[in-house]
């Protein structure tokens, strides 16, 4: 139905260098990265007939030893030369006329990089019977290398931040010298198909995750500006729009005036993954694990075999909060959509009388059947932006109606259409969903970074129940949780969960499995877009062969 080929058309003005893979697919911001920010500058600055090729990998032989890496930039002229560009942002060192760049603890020669970049090109443009002029240099775009002497490059195959500025001009002047006895479209087909030019996920994970993350600081940053007379400000926001970041700014800013704040929602996963990141000072919890708490406090441990025992936890919890203390200058309510009315009810006593109460929510996430509620006197902020997932799969969400309103994609990467993989039973389930995370991995996500999400709930599940899947061993919460309240989880490389438990995290990438339904209601568009706005990169979508159809009559 769908393939993962979703790459746009490449687009460039006729009067600028071409790149390949189009920057497009690539990012979409302001310049926060300085290889990405060099390839603009040299796309703007040279004229047509250049072309740009970055993320090129080599690979060469040395001593018989396989050797492989990936140089930044190949600039490739009209007159068939070729130059390599190796681009080191930040400081780097002068250590007796050898260009040192630190990564952590280990030092990398700068020049021996080029040299052993040069020698694999020269190699494989010979092993394909082609024969080019082929130079490099090297892009500080942050260093000036001023007066010193260096022996281990020519100074003439430096660009430093004193001849940034100018760096088409600089870069030019290297492709005039030399000539190239092979034809250009045959320089082209090599470096774009035996390179075959991608971009590597796992190396632009973290870039695109830390740009994602700066860009959707939005929310963190005007929205604990807004005075609300009433104190309590309602932001209704999708997924992927900062709400995390909002939560734990007003957490730290809390924090910092010495205030003591308050952190609920309603998923238990989400309120453990806050609680390691929030400060040490603010209450994190789960509305039922309060519950809990207060039932001991006043009733004893309750017995949890007993039938009906967590409703009547609530009820009491609600019953008596009238009587609890205003202890809290901050309560942030996360996941509001999930909440009951009678649940923020409960709350509202324990927030101080000039108190701020902010409640987070996204209806597009709903998957529970609440009342609405009203908050009197609310300032509401709305925003409909991601920036966490791929645009690509955000069109897609947009094109099945997923939410009520269209969400706008503000994500810096624009990645692929999300492939569906359709099975007939479970042991198609299982090869289906194993096919899913194999092709994460070949696109360059670790292992690490993947999480199988469910459609189903942890009752119903058939992976869940698995140890494995293929030769990956499962980690999976257990169903139970340690003496000192941690969750249970089982060995394994290889993350499962519920879409239900997931929400309010997310990952690299993402298979989302046991999507089974026969018609797209509301219910199932909600679970459905949950799952989906999970990923940051990559997503796999396993769907029966009934939801194929569906989603089929959808599109039609």
């Amino acid at each position: 139905m769908w393939d993962n080929q979703g790459r746009h058309p490449q687009q460039h003005e006729q009067s600028m260098a071409q790149i390949s893979p189009v920057l497009d697919t690539v990012r979409h911001d302001a310049g926060l990265y300085r290889e990405l920010d060099v390839l603009e500058r040299l796309q703007q600055s040279l004229p047509d007939g250049y072309e740009i090729f970055h993320s090129v990998a080599w690979q060469t032989a040395h001593h018989g030893e396989a050797r492989q890496g990936e140089i930044d930039l190949v600039v490739l002229a009209p007159n068939g030369n070729i130059l390599l560009v190796e681009v080191k942002a930040g400081e780097l060192q002068l250590i007796d006329g050898t260009l040192i760049k630190l990564y952590g603890r280990r030092e990398h020669d700068v020049a021996r990089q080029t040299r052993v970049q040069h020698a694999a090109m020269l190699n494989r443009l010979a092993e394909s019977g082609l024969h080019a002029h082929v130079t490099g240099c090297v892009v500080l775009p942050d260093y000036r290398v001023e007066e010193a002497s260096i022996v281990s490059l020519p100074r003439e195959r430096i660009i430093d931040a004193s001849e940034y500025a100018v760096l088409g001009t600089r870069v030019r002047e290297l492709l005039d010298h030399g000539a190239s006895r092979s034809d250009v479209e045959s320089l082209r087909r090599f470096l774009g198909n035996v390179f075959k030019v991608s971009v590597d996920l796992q190396v632009l994970g973290d870039q695109v995750r830390h740009t994602s993350r700066r860009m959707a600081d939005g929310l963190a940053t005007w929205v604990p500006r807004i005075v609300s007379p009433s104190g309590v400000v309602r932001i209704q926001a999708t997924a992927g729009s900062g709400k995390t970041q909002l939560a734990l700014r007003l957490l730290d800013d809390a924090a910092t005036a010495g205030q003591r704040a308050l952190y609920v929602c309603f998923n238990r996963t989400l309120a453990d993954h806050i609680g390691r990141i929030a400060p040490a000072r603010a209450r994190v919890s789960s509305f039922h694990e309060l519950c809990v708490e207060h039932w001991r406090r006043t009733q004893g441990e309750p017995d949890f075999t007993a039938e009906g025992i967590f409703q009547a936890v609530v009820e009491r919890y609600g019953s008596e909060a009238q009587n609890f203390e205003a202890l809290y200058d901050l309560v942030i309510i996360d996941e509001g959509q999930d909440f009951d009315p009678a649940w923020v009810a409960s709350l509202l006593p324990q927030l101080k009388e000039d108190g701020r109460l902010y409640l987070l929510e996204d209806e597009a996430q709903r998957l529970y059947e609440r009342d609405g509620f009203d908050l009197d006197g609310a300032v509401n902020v709305c925003c409909n932006d991601n920036f966490r997932s791929p645009r690509a799969v955000v069109d897609v969400i947009n094109a099945l109606g997923l939410a009520e309103r269209a969400v706008e994609a503000r994500s810096p990467y624009a990645g692929e259409l999300p492939t569906f993989r359709a099975y007939d039973d479970d042991r198609g389930l299982r090869r289906q969903t194993l096919a899913a995370v194999e092709s994460l991995r070949e696109r360059g996500i670790p292992i690490a970074e993947i999480v199988v999400l469910s459609g189903r709930g942890h009752g119903r599940s058939l992976l869940l129940k698995d140890a494995k899947l293929g030769a990956f061993a499962l980690r999976k919460f257990q169903g139970r949780y340690s003496a000192d309240g941690e969750p249970v989880w089982s060995e394994g490389e290889l993350l499962i969960e519920s879409v239900h438990r997931f929400k309010g995290q997310s990952a690299m990438g993402v298979v989302l499995a046991e999507v089974d339904f026969e018609q797209l209601d509301e219910a199932a568009r909600r679970r459905l877009f949950v799952g989906m706005t999970r990923a940051q990169l990559a997503l796999e979508v396993v769907v029966s062969r009934a939801t194929e159809a569906a989603l089929g009559k959808t599109l039609a």
